[in-house]
């Protein structure tokens, strides 16, 4: 498990999950400036990626993955990584690996937050949050707005905040974005029970203007699209001496509206277009039930965990087939945990499961971990993965300007194999802590479902038969509470029989560093990360296939911060993307069809940004 703290958030400066991740290895991030930021992990794409919020499943995924721009970091304590399937725990959805944002909970008295971020671009974050406790009793909530007016490759200077122009610059690459949302986070603490409700609300509006229209320019055709999520969810967790009950029920709303707009230029009126496909709402709910029971004796060599796992997923509006679709998701797991001799752990486990669209198979698991002395750890693990395709996969019709994209009932069930081998090591000293690790992992899918082209501009969901992904990494670390220095280099491999048998490799490098001048409340961090050539595929018909490939790249970022009035006030300037990205060249050749080219979008080139954090403790 790779765990990113609060402390190393503030040192990225991070605003959501995605910018979070955007310096890890074998992880990858895309981004489509209408769907959002996606990922993949360990060469698999962001649909076998499980996203957890304490526990409970995220909902609402566009072409199969969750947008983390959409995931807000206020009031995340920590980011758990875990990388190779959860399957057996969390079931569809994590086979490449599970990331889990767990809220803060406790603390001390009365706190409050305030935090500002801005970009040069016309980017404007404004967040707060508050944290009360009292006794048993512990309330967080918070809130915020993040705004960003949208930017053009050949944008220059600072942004214009007036009305948009109705001429050719209208129309942006990154398109103008809007966000408002809000939590709220009770506990309450008592003798043997902990009693919890969790309720969060997002507002998400992006807006596509288009190009003026030939051949007068005087209209053009502007979309909006408005996410909204409402998530709710009831914990419990009773302890008695040895062992813990830990339940959960959860249910959220998420909806996705498209509104096309006929706009008149000329005075900057407009209608709403009364066509078939030009307005459009689809509509998630997830009602997700958990509960688990384990035991901790620290006199016993063995130790028990079972529990269940119950989802059942809707989706509603025009763009579903049918108008309304279900799929249902009824679990339940078991592990046992033995410890045969002093230093070596071992956890078979195992996971039986009704699927209301497809026959699960029984999904087993293995975990074995030996401490060599006390420095040296060795892990190794296999476990079976199974992912349903899911609703959207299977019935989702979005078509617009810039998408074609229909789902397909047809799908197989993926089934995957998943082996992996690491060692860490740690030594802490007085003053320091030396970190390293390396691993290697396998991943052998059968049926994997992507995302491809079929036919012209329209891609849909097809399996495209078995696919291997395999690799390994290497990680060092150094941190003497002054200095903090980690670098780590990564291989993932991608082998099918899609065009032949053919394998593919991509190396990543990533480094981070940061001087901490404590006494005098000065910190400087730097990070980077090099990403090697990606590969994919797209299907140019029903018997041929093109290789598709994306330029490697480096990112580098760097902020200088300083606290005053007693830490309670930190002010940080950085920059982002010193090497100033931006667009991607990406190519495809195969069969008859020649090489191509065209741009991806990877970042907002360089930027230069102000950050304030403000923090008012009121201790009792």
């Amino acid at each position: 498990m790779k765990v990113i703290g609060e402390e190393q958030v503030q040192r990225m400066a991070a605003n959501d999950l995605g910018s979070a991740l955007r310096n890890e290895t074998n992880l990858r991030l895309g981004q489509d400036n209408v769907l959002g930021t996606s990922m993949s992990m360990q060469g698999l794409s962001g649909e076998n990626v499980k996203i957890l919020v304490d526990g409970v499943p995220v909902v609402g995924r566009l072409d199969g993955n969750i947008d983390l721009s959409q995931i807000d970091l206020t009031g995340i304590e920590r980011i758990e990584v875990v990388e190779g399937p959860l399957s057996v725990s969390y079931g569809t959805n994590a086979l490449a690996g599970t990331i889990n944002l767990i809220t803060r909970k406790r603390g001390r008295g009365r706190t409050f937050g305030a935090k500002v971020y801005a970009e040069h671009i016309g980017r404007l974050n404004t967040t707060v949050q508050g944290f009360w406790q009292r006794g048993g009793h512990s309330l967080a909530v918070s809130g915020g707005r993040n705004f960003f007016s949208g930017w053009n490759p050949d944008q220059t200077g600072l942004p214009d905040l007036g009305p948009a122009p109705a001429d050719t610059n209208r129309w942006q690459q990154w398109k103008p974005r809007e966000q408002y949302f809000g939590s709220l986070n009770y506990r309450w603490a008592l003798r043997d029970w902990e009693l919890g409700y969790k309720g969060e609300v997002m507002h998400d509006k992006i807006t596509d203007r288009g190009l003026p229209r030939a051949p007068y320019f005087e209209t053009a055709f502007d979309q909006v699209f408005t996410t909204v999520r409402l998530d709710n969810a009831l914990f419990a967790t009773r302890t008695w001496t040895g062992s813990t009950l830990q339940a959960q029920a959860a249910y959220q709303h998420y909806s996705r509206t498209r509104n096309t707009w006929y706009r008149d230029l000329t005075d900057l009126g407009g209608e709403l277009i009364d066509a078939e496909g030009m307005q459009d709402t689809a509509r998630f709910t997830l009602a997700n039930g958990r509960m688990t029971w384990s035991t901790r004796r620290d006199s016993s060599s063995w130790d028990l965990e079972a529990g269940l796992d119950l989802n059942h997923e809707t989706g509603t509006g025009e763009r579903i087939g049918d108008g309304e679709q279900a799929i249902g998701d009824y679990a339940a797991f078991a592990s046992v945990e033995l410890r045969p001799t002093k230093g070596l752990t071992l956890r078979p486990a195992a996971r039986v499961a009704y699927n209301t669209r497809y026959a699960a198979p029984i999904v087993p698991s293995l975990n074995a971990r030996w401490a060599l002395g006390e420095r040296f750890v060795l892990r190794g693990a296999y476990a079976m993965g199974f992912r349903a395709p899911s609703l959207k996969e299977l019935y989702f019709y979005f078509v617009d300007v810039n998408h074609d994209i229909v789902g397909n009932p047809d799908l197989e069930a993926e089934r995957a194999h998943h082996g992996d081998l690491s060692l860490t090591y740690r030594h802490a000293r007085k003053e320091s802590v030396y970190t390293a690790d390396a691993g290697l992992f396998l991943n052998d899918v059968r049926d994997l479902i992507t995302l491809a082209q079929v036919q012209g501009t329209r891609y849909s969901y097809v399996n495209i038969g078995r696919v291997r992904t395999f690799g390994g990494s290497v990680n060092a670390g150094w941190d003497n509470g002054h200095w903090a220095f980690s670098t780590g280099l990564a291989l993932t491999g991608r082998e099918d029989d899609l065009v032949g048998t053919q394998q593919w490799t991509t190396p990543e490098v990533r480094a981070s560093l940061t001087r901490n001048w404590r006494r005098h409340g000065w910190r400087l961090s730097a990070f980077y990360k090099y990403t090697g050539e990606q590969v994919a595929y797209v299907a140019l018909s029903d018997t041929e296939v093109a290789r598709n490939t994306i330029s490697a790249f480096h990112l580098a970022d760097a902020n200088v911060a300083k606290t005053l009035w007693k830490d309670r006030l930190t002010v940080a300037l950085g920059c982002n993307d010193l090497f100033n990205v931006a667009n991607l060249q990406a190519s495809f050749a195969g069969g008859a069809h020649s090489a191509g080219g065209n741009a991806v979008p990877m970042t907002t080139g360089r930027t230069f940004f102000l950050r304030l954090d403000l923090q008012l403790d009121a201790k009792p």
